[in-house]
């Protein structure tokens, strides 16, 4: 027990050291001097005693306080003094035997007294008026909210103590030694069985030194008060008893278990939770100072709402100028992405128009080439000097298209004779095709003969269709 209570106290300096520190909150009411406290508080919880009753075993009750409290803190920390009601409550149940040694009044003849205590329930009730002085620590987490920690010396006194035996039995017998006799139910002898309902002063409690710890809550609700919350724990550290050497029964009356030796160490124990009111004492100097520091605050928060809502709105401005910029932007490359479409679509249709212009030159050349006779070679009027100019201009521009010149005949030569007519057409063509600048290279030659006719050779209309050059372009996009 005494190791359990060095490291309550140890954690309790330790937490007392951390809120020192400043880490626990950053106080928000403004100091201008030392603050004074008035503090009145109402609690209860587990009061009880720690003991140990030799034959018996203890039990533990509850119990109430009132406190008035002074407290003066200079800063952060401070001290605290007060004055407390407390009451305690214990109870103990024996059942053990014990004999004593006594000569009877009667007949002067030494005898032993054996007693025996069956389920005896005893109930203690104590009444003390308690000085505690502790060191305080408080702040604020908030204008309103703040939290109280102490811990410190208490000093206890008690003004009413008392106890009743509750219930349970006694019974006495007594041995002669001189007649090996024991005698029972005796009565006028003092040889009895006793039913519980002694009651009594306790004479023997004492003034007892304790240590105790409190946590608590503050809640303001005006410049002047607040509500208090908190947690308590006490331990007796002296002995409340003045130990006694008589046996609970000492032969002629009950006497208590605190005043007897069956119970030589009481220690006080109480922990429960506490509600109150604090006042915060007059000091007008202090409250008008506060009050400017306070409306300081407020006018310091709403310029700081007002920077806030200011770089919030100045963020909104960026966001819908920084969306205004990239609408701009995509309308931009759509533009120029039409644009773009519009002019490979147009280079598209030239080129497509330029092959057609270079089809259809191709086509008048072969169409208007003069024959003068079936089978001959070709000539060609000037008329079509710019249809030779189109397919120049045409195969400059693309320079992976040629030209595919091919001759045919009708059958009124031999075939074998009428594949030589046709290259020979062809490359008449090709020569033409040289001296307009058309280079050689991008031409080539060849013959049908007559294997190739579009037209009936029976009639002279359809021999002369048939004898005919063709113009092809070949290679690039088909």
């Amino acid at each position: 027990m005494k190791r359990t209570i060095i490291y309550f106290i140890l954690t309790c300096l330790t937490a007392l050291s951390y809120a020192s520190s400043g880490k626990l909150a950053i106080d928000s009411v403004p100091y201008l001097g030392t603050r004074h406290y008035l503090c009145l508080n109402l609690g209860g919880g587990w009061h009880s005693f720690r003991l140990e009753a030799e034959g018996g075993e203890a039990q533990r009750g509850t119990g109430g306080l009132m406190e008035l409290k002074y407290m003066f803190i200079p800063r952060h920390w401070g001290i605290g003094i007060g004055a407390q009601v407390c009451s305690y409550r214990g109870e103990t149940i024996f059942n053990h035997s014990y004999s004593q040694t006594f000569i009877h009044d009667d007949n002067n003849l030494n005898y032993t007294l054996n007693t025996q205590f069956k389920d005896w329930k005893e109930r203690q009730d104590i009444l003390s008026v308690e000085v505690p002085f502790s060191i305080q620590c408080t702040k604020n987490f908030s204008d309103r909210w703040g939290f109280l920690l102490g811990m410190g010396a208490t000093l206890s006194i008690p003004v009413i103590k008392e106890y009743t035996a509750q219930s349970g039995t006694f019974t006495t017998s007594g041995w002669f030694e001189s007649t090996n006799v024991e005698y029972e139910d005796l009565i006028n002898h003092g040889f009895k069985t006793e039913q519980a309902n002694q009651s009594d002063e306790i004479i023997n409690m004492a003034t007892c030194l304790g240590a105790h710890f409190e946590l608590g809550f503050n809640y303001s609700v005006g410049k002047k008060t607040a509500f208090y919350l908190g947690a308590y724990a006490h331990y007796g550290i002296t002995n409340a008893i003045i130990p006694q050497e008589k046996n609970i029964y000492d032969g002629e009356k009950y006497i208590g278990a605190f005043g007897s030796k069956q119970v030589k160490d009481v220690h006080p124990l109480k922990t429960g939770v506490k509600l109150g009111l604090r006042f915060n004492l007059k000091d007008k100097k202090r409250e008008k100072e506060a009050e400017q520091i306070v409306e300081n605050r407020r006018i310091e928060r709403e310029r700081q709402k007002e920077i806030a809502a200011a770089a919030e709105k100045l963020k909104r401005e960026r966001k819908l100028q920084e969306q205004r910029e990239r609408i701009r932007r995509e309308e931009e490359n759509d533009q120029l992405m039409e644009k773009e479409r519009t002019r490979i679509e147009a280079l598209r249709l030239a080129a497509v128009r330029e092959k057609k212009e270079a089809v259809f030159a191709l086509k008048r050349i072969a169409d208007e080439a003069n024959y003068a006779y079936p089978n001959s070679i070709p000539t060609f009027p000037e008329e079509i000097e710019r249809s030779f100019d189109v397919i120049y201009t045409y195969l400059a521009k693309n320079p992976d298209v040629n030209v595919l010149i091919i001759g045919h005949t009708d059958n009124t030569i031999k075939e074998d004779k009428s594949f030589t007519i046709g290259q020979k057409r062809a490359e008449a063509f090709k020569q033409a095709l040289i001296r307009k600048g058309i280079p050689e290279d991008r031409m080539e030659c060849a013959s049908q003969g007559l294997t190739q006719p579009i037209a009936s050779n029976n009639t002279k209309a359809g021999r002369e269709l048939n004898n005919r050059t063709e113009l092809k372009l070949k290679g690039g996009e088909e």
